[in-house]
């Protein structure tokens, strides 16, 4: 990584409409972090193209998430060691070491994310991401030990209530839409929840209340964060219409998120 970048900082949050827009503009008004948006997935891709290498590297009798290790490690072990007629060996899951994998991937971070926030003088680079689960998080901090984690969390009532409100965004059936919704909400919250690092901020106590925020200053290093710019700040953003959640809704949001909620401190 350039000298000039401390280390990433990245904002993850339980679904969307929960706040990360405004949080991603924050750390941006601080003059200090390039925070980028959201990868459409491409973070949990990363991270599963990751274990698949792992897999196939790994020892035949190791179970991986996806299925049992293809001595792709030792088959290219002994490649090296062989000195001719190297094609008549087994190499059908032969690949290239794990930290050379490892270092590939941190590579293309260098490139697509950190190099445009160097040539912009950013000391700190970062994602905002909505689909991130803690799997890809946790592999995000093996491969940058030093970086920070925001984990955003909003009342589901009022994210699905804007999700609605914007027509569920590209889903056709608002069944379909809100069952998706919902349990996205609810394994993101949990899983933030549980993690042994990182921070868990609260949407409302982070609008509300200033000490949420010096905390946040803290944990991160940017001692730049603006309340004041939270309370004034504005983006153009529009729902394409005022509906509320219907009865049916909120029954089945309560019967799925109440038990998850209520360890956020929300009522359903």
């Amino acid at each position: 990584m350039s000298k000039s970048i401390k280390y990433p900082i990245f904002i993850l949050s339980a679904g969307w409409r929960s706040g990360s827009t405004m949080l991603q503009r924050l750390f941006v008004h601080s003059g200090k972090v390039l925070v980028w948006g959201e990868s459409g997935g491409a973070l949990n891709n990363m991270r599963e193209a990751y274990e698949a290498y792992e897999q196939m590297l790994g020892d035949g009798g190791v179970k991986f998430s996806k299925g049992y290790g293809g001595f792709g490690k030792k088959q290219f072990d002994e490649f090296r060691k062989k000195k001719i007629d190297r094609s008549e060996m087994w190499m059908a899951c032969m690949n290239p070491s794990e930290n050379k994998i490892k270092a590939a991937f941190k590579s293309f971070f260098e490139e697509v994310y950190t190099k445009d926030a160097c040539e912009l003088s950013y000391e700190y680079w970062g994602i905002k991401d909505v689909l991130a689960n803690i799997e890809t998080a946790k592999w995000l901090k093996f491969l940058y030990p030093e970086a920070k984690f925001v984990f955003l969390i909003r009342n589901p009532m009022d994210c699905l209530l804007s999700i609605k409100r914007r027509n569920w965004m590209d889903k056709n059936s608002s069944i379909k839409a809100l069952e998706f919704y919902t349990r996205h909400w609810k394994k993101l919250a949990k899983e933030f929840r549980e993690a042994d690092f990182g921070k868990v901020v609260h949407y409302e106590e982070l609008i509300n209340n200033k000490s949420v925020l010096n905390e946040l200053s803290e944990y991160t290093g940017i001692s730049e964060l603006n309340f004041d710019f939270i309370k004034k700040s504005k983006v153009d953003w529009k729902a394409e219409h005022s509906k509320s959640l219907n009865l049916f809704e909120k029954f089945y949001i309560r019967k799925v998120l109440s038990s998850e909620a209520m360890l956020h401190g929300y009522q359903l």
